[in-house]
């Protein structure tokens, strides 16, 4: 037990010691339970009214729990109640505990059994500590704090709590008073579980002391008030002609078993409305209750078809009850057109558009740029210089029979010219086509690079051993045009349907990241040629756009 029960009670220490007979009178007390609740202070009134003690005896005080001795001070009788004090509970403190007073002469024990229960997270109280519960009626009601005479201190002070929640005494709705609560002006809202906690201080350390009360509310309040218009308040209300209305007229009558309101009635122009009329009719008078036990009572008004006549109307609802009369009205006027309405569905409409037209351009933004092309020619004439629309790199095949690449040369060689040139006449230079002899290659690939527009690169997996050293150059002066310089612009056409970049030089891996690649999938009719295939117009897409003025091949980069 940690930490141990401390005895409190007024008593004198005497140095006599006593040995405790053998044949103690057990007194037997029925009720010898107790719950604590963990972590609180808690005194256990061991014996009490011990009258038949002489005043001048000594006597000792012993417990015991669980054949382990608690305490064994050495007392001297002045006080007719004996404590066992815990200071605070402990789980540990759980058990039972026998209890022995004696001297010389006298000897009697008694038996407690104690439970010290745990709080689960988040509450304030254990349901088996509730004390009993508390029925009441309103309007005021007295709630007390069971059992916390022993407690009190000097400047001690009860807090307060419903269902865990702190309250606030604000001499309003709460009032506090040595160990009661007053509540005024009770009502349903207010049944719960109330918790009182008071600080108890010992030897500079504080502990709480809690107790729980349940309280159910039983019983309502009767507090009739003059009539309280609720609507209508004076108002005026939008409608079409030719539209149909209801109006309610809501009363607010008080709280409880009030008195049935005498009059509730509806009147146009201060004139009552005939019980015969079709177009506008009165609904029966309903009487409800809403929350706190509030009476509010009902009528509506009907028109079936809104007229001019009902434009220049005051329509009034009167009450009456035996505490006074309440009157409100309400005016129609014509519902005037709601611009804001047409605005908000305009702006919606615009956005809606021009969300759907962003879609549509960019999914079909090639087509919409190559018809532009066709429809909108230029016809200025611009000499940039050029000679070739396009540069083509493309790995060479093996001599040696390898079938590697063969595919890569026979769509740089043959695919790409009978589309690009005899179909859309652009201007290529290709490698192996159209060198000169007796060129230096070098200063040939430098010198035909500088004068196209574009860089056309094939990527193929294995490119060719035998002239990868020349491939690589030309890829090297092209790239660095167009990374470094930013003279030409480079189209990645893919052949195979491999997407590992690793094997690709730095460079390419950037345009790839960059910009992708044209992935050339040939028609599975045997049609690779095919000119209006999506692959040959991204790539007119990403081509040059050609002049049209001359008669010479001009293009526009």
């Amino acid at each position: 037990m940690a930490p141990l029960p401390e005895i409190i009670f007024a008593a004198t220490y005497l140095g006599l010691i006593v040995s405790k007979p053998d044949d103690c009178f057990d007194l037997q007390n029925e009720g010898n339970n107790a719950s604590i609740l963990e972590y609180e202070a808690f005194k256990l009134t061991v014996f009490y009214a011990v009258d038949s003690l002489n005043p001048d005896d000594s006597f000792l005080f012993e417990c015991i729990k669980n054949t382990v001795t608690v305490t064994t001070p050495k007392l001297q009788n002045d006080s007719k109640e004996l404590y066992l004090w815990f200071l605070p509970a402990s789980l540990r403190d759980s058990g039972t505990y026998i209890c022995y007073l004696w001297n010389a002469s006298y000897c009697v024990m008694d038996i407690f059994h104690i439970q010290v229960l745990q709080l689960s997270h988040g509450q304030c109280f254990h349901e088996n500590l509730l004390e009993l519960p508390e029925t009441e009626s309103p309007p005021s009601i007295l709630i007390y704090c069971p059992d916390i005479d022993g407690y009190f201190q000097p400047l001690s002070v009860l807090q307060w709590f419903k269902d865990c929640i702190p309250i606030t005494i604000d001499n309003k709705k709460y009032f506090s008073n040595y160990d009661k609560l007053i509540i005024s002006n009770a009502d349903d809202e207010d049944t719960g579980n109330y918790t009182c906690k008071l600080e108890y201080n010992y030897l500079g350390k504080k502990y709480n002391v809690t107790r729980t009360t349940q309280l159910k509310i039983e019983g309502t309040i009767n507090n009739p008030i003059q009539p309280e218009m609720i609507s209508p308040k004076n108002e005026t209300i939008e409608a079409k002609l030719g539209s149909e209305l209801n109006m309610i007229c809501e009363v607010l009558l008080g709280s409880g078993e009030v008195e049935a309101i005498s009059r509730l009635t509806w009147k146009m122009n201060n004139t009552d409305i005939p019980e015969d009329m079709v177009r506008i009719k009165q609904g029966n008078k309903i009487d409800k209750k809403e929350a706190k036990h509030t009476v509010v009572s009902l009528r509506t008004l009907s028109i079936s078809k809104i007229i001019e006549e009902d434009f220049q109307t005051t329509f009034e609802c009167f009450a009456h009850n035996p505490q006074g009369n309440s009157h409100g009205f309400i005016k129609i006027i014509p519902q005037s057109t709601n611009w804001k309405l047409h605005v908000i569905k305009v702006f919606v409409l615009l956005i809606f558009m021009t969300l759907a037209c962003t879609a549509i351009c960019m999914t079909c933004k090639v087509d919409i740029v190559l018809w532009y092309r066709d429809v909108f020619k230029s016809h200025k004439y611009i000499d940039d210089g050029k000679i070739f629309d396009a540069y083509v790199i493309y790995p060479r095949c093996e001599d040696k029979g390898s079938l590697d690449n063969c595919d890569a040369n026979h769509f740089a060689l043959h695919t790409l010219p009978q589309a690009l040139e005899e179909k859309y006449g652009y201007k290529l230079f290709i490698s192996g086509r159209d060198d000169l002899p007796g060129q230096a290659e070098v200063e040939a690939i430098e010198a035909n690079i500088r004068i196209s527009r574009r860089l056309i690169i094939i990527l193929a997996q294995k490119p060719s051993v035998n002239n990868q050293a020349y491939c690589g150059f030309e890829q090297q002066v092209g790239l660095y045009n167009a990374l470094m310089q930013n003279e030409i612009k480079v189209i990645l056409i893919q052949l195979e349907k491999d997407d590992c970049l690793n094997r690709f030089p730095e460079s390419i891996r950037h345009i790839i990241q960059k910009n992708g690649t044209i992935k050339w999938e040939p028609d599975r009719r045997g049609k690779p040629e095919r000119s209006y295939s999506r692959f040959w117009k991204q790539v007119r897409y990403k081509m040059p756009l050609k002049s049209k003025s001359s008669t010479s091949t001009v293009y526009n980069s």
